[in-house]
């Protein structure tokens, strides 16, 4: 299926601060995390919850800054609350539809993986668990992919 939705994905590698935007729906969300090695499975968990519609909400806070994100879906759209203490407004409310929002997650995610290939910053030359992109956050996105895409996972 085609989406309309762009995301598009920023991650420092020196400082491990993550961030993937999505664009759609004449709306931007920007979902940020200073600790990407836990904030990434965590972000593609949720989505492959809900996306398999085993999840309805869940709460991720940014990991490394004050701001919490809260996720609902009802199967066919995603709710996100973002709650920021760095803003003029502390409390943003975003609505996507969730097919379009996980497949422009997708899109955007894999990529920025062919693009550091390319540039031959992955695969890692040593594992390190406090990567952002360590084999546990790969894994992760792999297994989203795989849901997103219509495989199954192990």
């Amino acid at each position: 299926m085609h989406t309309n939705y762009r995301c598009f994905v920023e991650i420092k590698f020196s400082g491990g601060d993550v961030a993937i935007e999505v664009d759609g729906d004449g709306q931007k969300f920007r979902f940020l995390s200073g600790i990407g090695f836990v904030a990434l499975p965590n972000f593609f968990f949720v989505l492959s919850s809900f996306y398999k519609g085993e999840l309805n909400d869940a709460q991720l806070d940014c990991y490394g800054n004050a701001d919490l994100y809260n996720f609902s879906s009802d199967g066919k759209n995603i709710q996100i609350q973002h709650i920021s203490h760095y803003t003029e407004e502390e409390s943003y409310t975003y609505s996507f539809d969730l097919r379009q929002y996980a497949m422009a997650v997708d899109k955007g995610f894999s990529e920025y993986l062919q693009k550091l290939h390319r540039e031959g910053l992955l695969p890692l030359k040593h594992e390190d668990m406090s990567h952002p992109l360590n084999e546990k956050v790969l894994k992760a996105y792999n297994e989203f992919s795989s849901i997103i895409n219509g495989h199954k996972t192990t």
